[in-house]
Protein backbone atom coordinates (compact mmCIF):
# COMPACT_ATOMS: atom_id res chain seq x y z
CA UNK A 1 0.00 0.00 0.00
CA UNK A 2 1.36 3.44 -1.09
CA UNK A 3 0.72 7.04 0.57
CA UNK A 4 -2.18 9.26 -0.50
CA UNK A 5 -3.13 10.24 -4.00
CA UNK A 6 -4.98 13.12 -5.85
CA UNK A 7 -6.22 12.40 -9.09
CA UNK A 8 -6.11 15.72 -11.08
CA UNK A 9 -8.50 16.58 -13.58
CA UNK A 10 -7.07 19.33 -15.60
CA UNK A 11 -9.69 21.87 -17.26
CA UNK A 12 -12.02 23.40 -14.41
CA UNK A 13 -9.73 22.71 -11.91
CA UNK A 14 -6.26 24.48 -12.81
CA UNK A 15 -7.03 25.76 -16.14
CA UNK A 16 -9.93 28.04 -15.03
CA UNK A 17 -11.12 31.51 -15.96
CA UNK A 18 -8.32 33.07 -14.00
CA UNK A 19 -5.33 31.10 -15.69
CA UNK A 20 -7.21 31.84 -19.39
CA UNK A 21 -7.09 35.54 -18.31
CA UNK A 22 -3.44 35.70 -16.45
CA UNK A 23 -2.36 33.78 -19.83
CA UNK A 24 -4.05 36.42 -22.21
CA UNK A 25 -2.92 39.36 -19.67
CA UNK A 26 0.37 38.27 -20.23
CA UNK A 27 0.89 37.28 -24.08
CA UNK A 28 1.77 33.96 -23.44
CA UNK A 29 1.71 31.37 -26.08
CA UNK A 30 -0.99 29.07 -25.22
CA UNK A 31 1.16 26.41 -25.91
CA UNK A 32 2.70 27.84 -22.72
CA UNK A 33 0.33 28.61 -20.86
CA UNK A 34 -0.25 29.62 -17.10
CA UNK A 35 -2.46 27.54 -14.26
CA UNK A 36 -4.35 28.82 -11.83
CA UNK A 37 -1.61 30.44 -9.47
CA UNK A 38 -4.56 29.49 -6.09
CA UNK A 39 -5.58 25.99 -7.43
CA UNK A 40 -1.81 25.67 -7.50
CA UNK A 41 -0.86 26.79 -4.09
CA UNK A 42 -3.29 24.45 -2.66
CA UNK A 43 -2.01 21.20 -4.38
CA UNK A 44 1.11 22.40 -2.76
CA UNK A 45 -0.06 22.70 0.70
CA UNK A 46 -1.52 19.34 -0.02
CA UNK A 47 1.42 17.29 -1.61
CA UNK A 48 3.52 18.71 1.37
CA UNK A 49 1.49 18.43 4.44
CA UNK A 50 0.53 14.17 3.25
CA UNK A 51 3.32 13.70 0.99
CA UNK A 52 0.33 13.07 -1.66
CA UNK A 53 1.23 11.80 -5.54
CA UNK A 54 -0.26 13.45 -8.31
CA UNK A 55 -2.49 11.37 -10.46
CA UNK A 56 -3.33 12.60 -13.84
CA UNK A 57 -7.29 11.82 -15.19
CA UNK A 58 -7.60 14.63 -17.08
CA UNK A 59 -8.14 14.25 -21.22
CA UNK A 60 -4.87 15.94 -21.15
CA UNK A 61 -3.20 12.56 -20.67
CA UNK A 62 -4.13 12.05 -24.33
CA UNK A 63 -1.58 14.34 -25.44
CA UNK A 64 1.19 11.77 -23.72
CA UNK A 65 0.76 9.49 -26.68
CA UNK A 66 0.81 12.14 -29.14
CA UNK A 67 2.89 11.93 -32.02
CA UNK A 68 2.43 15.66 -33.35
CA UNK A 69 4.78 18.75 -32.00
CA UNK A 70 1.49 20.46 -30.32
CA UNK A 71 0.37 17.48 -28.29
CA UNK A 72 4.06 17.11 -27.38
CA UNK A 73 4.03 21.04 -26.26
CA UNK A 74 1.14 21.14 -24.18
CA UNK A 75 1.85 18.33 -22.15
CA UNK A 76 5.62 18.82 -21.43
CA UNK A 77 4.14 22.22 -20.69
CA UNK A 78 1.89 21.05 -18.16
CA UNK A 79 4.37 18.24 -16.55
CA UNK A 80 6.98 21.24 -16.36
CA UNK A 81 4.45 23.55 -14.52
CA UNK A 82 3.81 21.29 -12.31
CA UNK A 83 7.22 20.66 -11.51
CA UNK A 84 7.81 24.16 -10.88
CA UNK A 85 5.42 24.42 -8.35
CA UNK A 86 6.66 21.42 -6.19
CA UNK A 87 3.53 19.05 -7.69
CA UNK A 88 5.26 17.09 -9.99
CA UNK A 89 2.95 14.09 -11.87
CA UNK A 90 3.52 11.40 -11.00
CA UNK A 91 1.51 9.29 -13.59
CA UNK A 92 -1.58 8.79 -15.37
CA UNK A 93 -4.58 6.49 -14.75
CA UNK A 94 -5.01 4.32 -18.26
CA UNK A 95 -7.57 5.31 -21.04
CA UNK A 96 -10.72 3.06 -20.47
CA UNK A 97 -12.67 3.98 -23.83
CA UNK A 98 -15.66 1.70 -22.61
CA UNK A 99 -15.77 3.34 -19.00
CA UNK A 100 -16.14 6.83 -17.08
CA UNK A 101 -13.64 8.39 -15.01
CA UNK A 102 -14.40 5.92 -12.08
CA UNK A 103 -13.48 2.71 -14.35
CA UNK A 104 -9.84 4.25 -15.63
CA UNK A 105 -9.67 5.31 -11.27
CA UNK A 106 -11.02 2.36 -10.38
CA UNK A 107 -8.32 0.21 -12.53
CA UNK A 108 -5.23 2.65 -11.32
CA UNK A 109 -6.61 1.68 -7.84
CA UNK A 110 -6.33 -1.92 -8.32
CA UNK A 111 -2.77 -1.71 -9.78
CA UNK A 112 -1.47 0.86 -7.19
CA UNK A 113 -3.30 0.65 -3.51
CA UNK A 114 -2.90 3.25 -1.70
CA UNK A 115 -4.13 4.56 2.08
CA UNK A 116 -6.26 7.14 1.11
CA UNK A 117 -6.94 9.31 -1.99
CA UNK A 118 -9.13 12.75 -3.41
CA UNK A 119 -10.10 13.42 -6.75
CA UNK A 120 -10.66 16.96 -8.14
CA UNK A 121 -12.83 17.15 -11.19
CA UNK A 122 -15.10 19.65 -12.01
CA UNK A 123 -18.01 16.74 -13.74
CA UNK A 124 -18.96 13.83 -12.18
CA UNK A 125 -18.01 11.12 -13.87
CA UNK A 126 -18.82 8.41 -11.46
CA UNK A 127 -21.31 5.82 -12.64
CA UNK A 128 -19.68 2.20 -13.52
CA UNK A 129 -17.71 2.52 -10.09
CA UNK A 130 -19.92 4.58 -7.73
CA UNK A 131 -17.56 3.71 -4.53
CA UNK A 132 -14.39 5.54 -6.44
CA UNK A 133 -16.85 8.39 -5.73
CA UNK A 134 -15.91 8.47 -2.42
CA UNK A 135 -13.00 10.54 -2.86
CA UNK A 136 -14.56 13.32 -5.20
CA UNK A 137 -14.44 16.99 -4.48
CA UNK A 138 -16.58 18.62 -7.14
CA UNK A 139 -15.26 21.70 -8.07
CA UNK A 140 -17.14 24.38 -10.14
CA UNK A 141 -16.62 24.45 -13.72
CA UNK A 142 -13.62 26.83 -13.90
CA UNK A 143 -13.16 27.87 -10.88
CA UNK A 144 -10.56 26.09 -9.44
CA UNK A 145 -9.24 24.55 -6.42
CA UNK A 146 -10.00 26.76 -3.25
CA UNK A 147 -10.01 26.64 0.88
CA UNK A 148 -12.95 24.65 0.74
CA UNK A 149 -11.70 22.14 -1.29
CA UNK A 150 -8.28 21.93 0.83
CA UNK A 151 -9.86 21.73 3.94
CA UNK A 152 -12.47 19.12 2.13
CA UNK A 153 -9.38 17.37 1.10
CA UNK A 154 -7.47 17.52 3.75
CA UNK A 155 -10.26 16.04 5.63
CA UNK A 156 -10.58 13.14 3.13
CA UNK A 157 -6.58 12.39 3.43
CA UNK A 158 -6.46 12.56 7.00
CA UNK A 159 -8.57 9.45 7.49
CA UNK A 160 -6.14 6.61 6.63
CA UNK A 161 -3.20 8.98 7.26
CA UNK A 162 -1.06 9.57 10.32
CA UNK A 163 -0.62 13.72 9.72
Amino acid sequence: MTGPVIFLDVDGVICTALSYRLTKLLRIDWLRQIFDPVSLFWLRRLTAKFGARIILTSTWRDALTMEDDWGKALISNLYGRMEQNGTPIAGATPVIYSGDRSTEIHAWLEDNPCDSYVIFDDHDRFREFPHVRRGLIMIEHSEGIRYPHYRAAVRLLSQNSNK
